[in-house]
């Protein structure tokens, strides 16, 4: 695997480890008071410190193995991965944000709201970085 196919597979780990753990445990029942807009500020803390804890550590862990290969510029293929994770992450990013704004005529509550949000890019961030994952094992 190379060093960007390694990173991508720590992102991806860490973004489903660490959401799981937040949708999870959120605490639902209080999602429609101003306590459950406050836990989700107080739930991303953690969230965010894991998954900058688990890329950063690996990418220094597997640069340090091999600093040629971690050295390297992108190349024409890893450049074509890259645009077509991003265009695949496109469409549910898209949705979301539509599925957001329909939601505003509802009435929903601040924390639905920013739990929809939050979901919208959970989503397509792991629909980006799993797609780069598929056409890095394809070959493309």
């Amino acid at each position: 695997m190379s060093f960007r196919e390694q990173t991508h597979w720590a992102a991806f780990i860490a973004l489903t480890i660490a959401f799981g753990w937040y949708f999870l445990s959120y605490p639902w029942s209080i999602i429609s008071t101003p306590a459950g807009v406050g836990s989700v500020a107080g739930m991303l803390v953690p969230v965010t410190i894991i998954i900058i804890g688990v890329i950063a550590f690996t990418a220094a862990f597997f640069a340090i193995r091999a600093p040629k290969e971690a050295q390297l510029k992108e190349d024409e293929r890893e450049r074509s991965i890259h645009i077509r994770g991003t265009h695949l992450a496109y469409y549910p990013l898209v949705l979301g944000v539509w599925g957001n704004m329909i939601a505003i005529f509802y009435g929903l509550s601040p924390g639905v709201y920013l739990n929809m949000l939050i979901a919208t890019v959970v989503i397509a961030e792991l629909v980006r970085v799993g797609s780069q994952l598929y056409f890095y094992r394809r070959g493309y």
